[in-house]
């Protein structure tokens, strides 16, 4: 392709708008196939609604990634925050005080979470995904003997009805503290020191070290915020269920995985954004929910997930030199050429 067809305005809006773009022809496929149901109000609501909860735990998880590591412990962390809000408003009662209480303690935990993640990543040779991996099932066992492995049922609660009830402009709640999160997220990692630290860190630690950015103290800060969103999205799914049980969040990782990866975030850290990452979640619930509405056996949406992500992957890999997928499609080339 021509250096002129590439310097193109044209050409740049739609290669940096291609999420947009496969998220549009999705649209109009499903919209099609589905005889106009995809496309409708209602359902366009239910695939936000779907997706807030991802959303939310991206903006946390995202900075992990984007360090060159991992977090799988959003969905464990949002498990023992969702256990811990309903027990103590269950054991405390519905009063504002307690209530208070209630998601201090929740949301304090995610927060311990990712301190204790975070100082132990930041000092230690441990492979992130190796230590999450461990820890998220740590924290499943332990939600599991705190709740005796039962339902745990929230009545009365007026906080937590207009969370999971309520609509603003037909828009349900969660839907707006996902919105809320992304800002957040979007403004610390383009608009603040710490961002950029994020992203030198991720890539390439020693240099950043060398330079005098504290490498440890961005690591700890964003395995806190990591801890902090998956613990919010837990307090946020028992206010969706109006109960709260140890496996309400279980495999929620590998769909925040699957969208960061999806999104176009490297997962050797230091490339990607929260934007394209949130758009990455929005394929992956539309995909879901179309599969849905056609009747796709569950089995077979796992398949579709699972092919995205390594695809997603292989496309990543694909543009580092020196990986064997970047030396194949190098080699394919000169071959056709």
């Amino acid at each position: 392709m021509s250096n002129t067809i590439k310097n193109n305005p044209v050409y740049k809006a739609i290669m940096s708008s291609s999420r947009i773009l496969v998220l549009l022809v999705l649209v109009i496929f499903f919209t099609a196939v589905t005889k106009g149901t995809f496309f409708s109000y209602k359902n366009l609501v239910n695939i936000l609604y779907s997706v807030s909860l991802i959303g939310i735990m991206i903006c946390g998880a995202c900075f992990a990634v984007l360090l060159g590591g991992i977090d799988r412990t959003v969905s464990g962390n949002a498990a023992l925050s969702g256990a811990i809000v309903a027990m103590t408003i269950l054991n405390g009662g519905v009063s504002a005080g307690n209530v208070a209480l209630a998601i201090f303690l929740g949301l304090g935990a995610g927060v311990l979470s990712g301190l204790i993640h975070g100082l132990i990543l930041s000092r230690f040779n441990i492979p992130a995904f190796l230590l999450t991996l461990a820890t998220n099932e740590i924290l499943y066992g332990f939600v599991q003997v705190a709740t005796g492995n039962t339902l745990i049922y929230i009545h009365d609660c007026t906080l937590m009805d207009y969370i999971g009830q309520v609509r603003w402009l037909g828009i349900p709640i969660p839907v707006y503290i996902m919105i809320a999160c992304i800002i957040f997220a979007y403004v610390v990692l383009n608009h603040t020191v710490y961002g950029r630290q994020v992203y030198s860190v991720g890539g390439n630690r020693q240099a950043s070290e060398l330079s005098g950015i504290p490498t440890r103290k961005v690591i700890l800060i964003a395995y806190i915020i990591s801890g902090f969103m998956g613990a919010l999205a837990g307090f946020v799914l028992s206010a969706m269920n109006q109960q709260a049980s140890a496996g309400q969040a279980k495999n929620y990782e590998n769909n925040v995985l699957a969208a960061i990866v999806v999104g176009g975030v490297s997962m050797r850290g230091g490339s990607g954004s929260i934007q394209n990452a949130i758009l990455g979640a929005f394929l992956i619930g539309v995909i879901e929910n179309g599969m849905n509405l056609m009747g796709v056996p569950a089995i077979y949406k796992d398949m579709a997930k699972g092919i995205i992500i390594i695809v997603a992957v292989a496309m990543d890999m694909a543009s580092v030199q020196g990986t064997p997928v970047n030396n194949f499609l190098r080699r394919f080339k000169k071959k056709s050429a």
